[in-house]
C-alpha cells in the first residue's frame, strides 16, 4: 500500500491535545487503573541522564585484511582463495562482534570507492557466494557468526536506550541513532514507548514518533500488539504510528479500537484520523472480525507485511500484557503460522460463530507442526499445549473438511496428511460425507501417495453403506498400499536398449517401463507405486501420448513427470509446461548421479513425502486389516476383488508380517483364486511351516463360508500334506482343510487306509 500524504502537524498537534486529555479522563474513570503507568517489563524505565555511547575497540587488523582479502578473492571469482581466507578467520576463534565489524568495514570501504548504484549489502553478497560449492560451508559459518554479533548488539537494552536518548540532538544525532535503532528493529519499541509514558521525557515525543515511522515495517508488529494496552499517554501515541507508517496491516487493529463499546471517543478519533491516513475513510460497514480474517489468510500464505528478516534463523511474536510489551522467539520458518493462528484467535473473540476462522486456525496449526525446523522449538504453545490434532478431532468434520480441502488446494501434502489423519479418528457412515464439501473423495486423487493412502483408510474405515460418487478408487488405493515397499518406483519411457542401462543407474528406485506409452503404462502394473515417470526427448517415444495416458490411469495421474531434454532444459518446448506445472521437470542431466538427482527433483516439486520401508510396511499392515474388516462387514459398497491380484502377489512378500496379513485377506475373499492361492502356497515345499499353518487356517476359513472351489490337483497335495508333513501342526492344520473342503468319501479313504501300513 502506498503511504498516504501526512496530515498538516498543527491538525496532528490538535488530536493529541484532545486525545491525551479525554483519555486521562478515561484513565481515571476507571478504578482499577493506577495513577501513574507502570513501565513495560520487557524495557526498564528510561534514565534520567543519557548514557554516552561506548567507545568501540579498534578492529583487529588480521581479522580486517583476511575480510578484505575474502571479498577480494570472492569478488573476481577465486573461491578457491575466498574460501582459504574464510576458513582462516574462522580458524582465528574470534568475538563474534569483532568478525562482523570487520566484515562491515570491508563493505564500508569498497561501497566508498564505487557509484552508489555498485554498492553491497553484507547478508545478501555472502549468501549469493554462498551459491559456489566452494563457499557453502564457509558462507554459512560467516551467516552465523554475523547473526550472532548482530543479535548481540541489536537486543542490549543499554544500548537501545543510548539510541534513544540521541534523537533529540539534531538531524546528525537522530540519523546516527537511527542507524543503529535500524539494527535493532522491533526490539527498540519497546523503549521507545516507555519514553513515551515519561512525563519528564516529552522533548522525545516527537522524535519518537519521527523514529517509530522511519522504522518503518520493522516496527510494525510490536505495535500492532499494543494496540491492546489502555495506557491512556501512550495509545495514542500508538495508533498514530501505525498510520503513519502507511501499512494496511493495522486496518483490523485500528477499526477493532474504532468498534469497541470499550474504547474511548478521544481514541476513536485518533483511529479514525490513522485510518484516513490508510486510505480507509468509510468506517461504518466495515467488520473487524471479517478484516481479522483476511489478515490470518494473509499470514497463512506469507503475504502480509510483516515478515521474520531475510536470513534470520527466529522471529518474535509480541504481546500486551499488564508488565507490557513482551515477545516470545519463535522460528523465523514458523513465524506466518503463528501470526495466522493469533489472527484467528483474535476474529474468534469477537466472532464466535465465524466457523471459517476455525477451520484456518486449524489448518495453520497443522501447518505451523510440519514447518518447524529440526532442532528447533516453537515458544507460541508452551511445551504441555495440546497438539492441534486435539482442537481438530474436537470441532467436528464441518471445520476439518474445510481445512483439508484448503490444504488440498494448496497441494499441500504435509498438512493434507494430518487433517485426513484427524478426520480418520472422527468419520463413520453418518458423517463421511456430511456437509456440502467432500475432500477426502478429492484427497483420492492428490499427488502424494501417503495423503492418497490415509484418504482411502477414512473412507474404508467409516464403512459406507451407500454408493457415492469416487468409490471406485477406494480399493485400487487399499491395494496399493498393501503393495509398499519404501522404494520409490519409476516408470521410464525410453528404448528397450536404454530401459536396460537405467536399471543399473536406478538402483535406489523400483524400475519398470515400455518403448511405447501403452506399453509402460501396461509395464506399470509391476511397481508397488509410480512416484516419477522419466521420458526422453531424444528417443523418439511418444511424450505427449504419455501424458495422455497418465492422465487417464489411476495410478499414473499424480505420478511427477521428468523429461531428459535434448540438449538444454531451456530450449524444450516442454520448458514452458513446467513453469506453470509443479508435477513437470526438465532435466538435462545424462549421468547416473544427475538422473539421480532430477528424480528426487522431481518428486520434491510434485509434493511427494518421503516414504521408508518401516512407514511402507505400517502402510501395508494397515490396509490389509482393512480389506479384512470390510470383507467381514456386510452391506459396504466396495469391490474387493479389484484388490486381489496384489494380495495374491503379496503372499510373496519378504516381510512375514505382510504375508500373514495377505493370506488373513484371503481366507475371506469369495472368489476360487484366492482359495487356489492360499491351497498353492500352503503345499509348496519353500514355504515355512508357520507360514504353512496360517495358509491352512485360512484355507479352512475360506472353505467353510465358501465352499470346495478348488481342482483335485491340489486337493492331492494337501492330501499328502496332511499324511506326510513332519511337523504335527502343519498335519493337523491340513486334515482341518481337508475337512473344511467337504470332501466325498473316496477322496480321503486313502489318508485312513494309509494310516494303517
Amino acid at each position: 500500500m502506498s503511504k498516504p500524504r501526512i496530515l498538516p502537524s498543527f491538525v496532528l498537534a490538535a488530536i493529541f491535545t484532545l486525545s491525551v486529555g479525554s483519555a486521562r479522563l478515561w484513565a481515571q474513570a476507571d478504578p482499577a487503573k493506577p495513577d501513574a503507568p507502570k513501565p513495560d517489563a520487557a524495557a526498564p524505565a528510561a534514565p534520567t541522564a543519557a548514557a554516552p555511547a561506548a567507545e568501540e575497540a579498534p578492529i583487529n587488523a588480521d581479522l580486517k585484511r583476511a575480510s578484505d582479502d575474502f571479498f577480494h578473492y570472492a569478488s573476481i571469482g577465486r573461491y578457491d582463495l575466498a574460501k582459504a581466507e574464510g576458513e582462516k578467520i574462522l580458524a582465528m576463534n574470534a568475538d563474534p562482534s569483532d568478525v562482523y565489524r570487520a566484515f562491515q568495514a570491508s563493505v564500508a570501504d569498497r561501497n566508498r570507492r564505487v557509484t552508489p548504484d555498485r554498492r553491497i549489502e553484507l547478508y545478501e553478497r555472502i549468501l549469493s557466494w554462498q551459491r559456489q560449492p566452494d563457499l557453502k560451508d564457509v558462507g554459512a559459518k560467516l551467516i552465523s557468526i554475523f547473526n550472532q554479533a548482530t543479535l548481540k548488539q541489536r537486543s542490549n537494552t543499554a544500548f537501545i536506550e543510548a539510541q534513544v536518548q540521541r534523537l533529540s540532538g539534531g538531524p546528525r544525532a537522530y540519523a546516527l541513532a537511527m542507524e543503529q535503532l535500524n539494527a535493532s528493529g522491533e526490539l527498540a519499541v519497546p523503549v521507545m514507548l516507555n519514553y513515551l509514558r515519561d512525563p519528564s521525557k516529552r522533548e522525545l515525543q516527537v522524535p519518537i514518533r519521527n523514529a517509530l515511522k522511519d522504522l518503518g515495517v520493522k516496527a510494525l508488529n510490536p505495535l500492532l500488539a499494543a494496540t491492546e494496552m489502555k495506557d491512556p499517554i501512550v495509545l495514542p501515541w500508538v495508533v498514530s504510528a501505525l498510520g503513519d507508517l502507511g501499512y494496511d496491516n493495522a486496518v483490523p487493529y485500528l477499526v477493532r479500537l474504532l468498534k469497541s463499546v470499550e474504547t474511548p471517543e478521544a481514541i476513536k478519533g485518533a483511529a479514525r484520523h490513522a485510518l484516513l491516513r490508510l486510505n480507509v475513510p468509510a468506517t461504518d460497514n466495515l467488520n473487524a472480525a471479517q478484516l481479522f480474517f483476511e489478515l490470518a489468510e494473509k499470514f497463512y500464505y506469507e503475504k502480509a507485511s510483516i515478515q521474520p528478516e531475510k536470513g534470520s534463523k527466529d522471529a518474535y511474536i509480541w504481546t500486551y500484557t499488564d508488565q507490557g510489551l513482551v515477545n516470545k522467539t519463535v522460528p523465523a520458518a514458523t513465524f506466518n503460522e503463528d501470526m495466522a493462528l493469533r489472527e484467528c484467535e483474535h476474529t474468534l473473540k469477537l466472532d464466535p460463530s465465524r466457523g471459517d476462522a476455525v477451520s484456518l486456525w486449524i489448518a495453520a496449526g497443522y501447518k505451523r507442526e510440519s514447518e518447524i525446523p529440526e532442532g528447533q522449538q516453537d515458544a507460541f504453545w508452551e511445551e504441555k499445549h495440546p497438539t492441534t490434532h486435539y482442537y481438530a478431532v474436537a470441532s467436528g468434520t464441518q471445520h476439518l473438511n474445510p481445512a483439508l480441502a484448503r490444504a488440498l488446494r494448496d497441494k499441500n501434502p504435509a498438512v493434507s496428511l494430518k487433517a485426513i489423519r484427524s478426520l480418520n479418528e472422527i468419520v463413520g457412515a453418518t458423517n463421511l460425507f456430511a456437509g456440502q464439501e467432500n475432500p477426502l473423495l478429492d484427497a483420492l486423487h492428490f499427488g502424494d501417495r501417503q495423503v492418497r493412502f490415509e484418504a482411502s483408510f477414512a473412507i474404508a474405515q467409516a464403512l459406507p453403506q451407500k454408493n457415492f460418487a469416487g468409490q471406485e478408487r477406494v480399493v485400487p488405493i487399499l491395494a496399493e498400499a498393501l503393495a509398499q515397499t519404501g522404494k520409490p518406483g519409476v516408470l521410464i519411457l525410453a528404448p528397450t536398449d536404454r530401459l536396460n542401462a537405467l536399471r543399473e543407474q536406478l538402483k535406489a528406485y523400483s524400475v519398470a517401463g515400455g518403448s511405447t506409452a501403452d506399453a509402460a503404462s501396461a509395464a506399470a502394473a509391476s511397481l508397488p507405486g509410480v512416484d516419477v515417470i522419466l521420458m526422453f526427448e531424444d528417443a523418439g517415444t511418444d511424450i505427449d501420448r504419455m501424458f495422455t495416458v497418465a492422465r487417464e490411469t489411476l495410478r499414473l495421474e499424480r505420478a511427477a513427470k521428468l523429461i531428459v531434454a535434448k540438449a538444454s532444459k531451456v530450449a524444450t518446448p516442454y520448458a514452458q509446461n513446467a513453469i506453470n506445472d509443479p508435477s513437470i521437470t526438465i532435466t538435462d542431466a545424462k549421468d547416473e548421479a544427475g538422473l539421480n538427482a532430477a528424480i528426487e527433483e522431481a518428486r520434491k516439486r510434485a509434493g511427494s513425502l518421503a516414504m521408508d520401508e518401516k512407514m511402507a510396511t505400517a502402510y501395508a499392515l494397515r490396509s490389509a486389516e482393512l480389506l479384512q474388516r470390510l470383507a467381514i462387514s456386510k452391506g459396504q459398497v466396495f469391490d474387493l476383488l479389484v484388490a486381489q491380484p496384489a494380495v495374491m502377489m503379496a503372499l510373496d512378500d519378504q516381510r512375514p508380517e505382510i504375508a500373514r496379513a495377505a493370506a488373513n485377506v484371503l481366507g475371506l475373499l469369495n472368489s476360487r483364486e484366492a482359495q487356489a492361492a492360499l491351497a498353492t502356497k500352503s503345499v509348496d515345499e519353500k514355504t515355512q511351516d508357520e507360514f504353512k499353518i496360517i495358509l491352512l487356517k485360512n484355507l479352512s476359513i475360506h472353505a467353510k463360508f465358501n465352499g470346495n472351489l478348488i481342482d483335485q490337483g491340489l486337493i492331492e497335495s494337501l492330501a499328502k500334506l496332511a499324511e506326510s508333513a513332519a511337523n504335527l501342526d502343519v498335519k493337523s492344520a491340513a486334515a482341518e482343510a481337508l475337512g473344511a473342503l467337504n470332501l466325498r468319501s473316496e477322496q480321503i479313504k486313502a489318508l485312513i487306509v494309509n494310516q494303517a501300513r
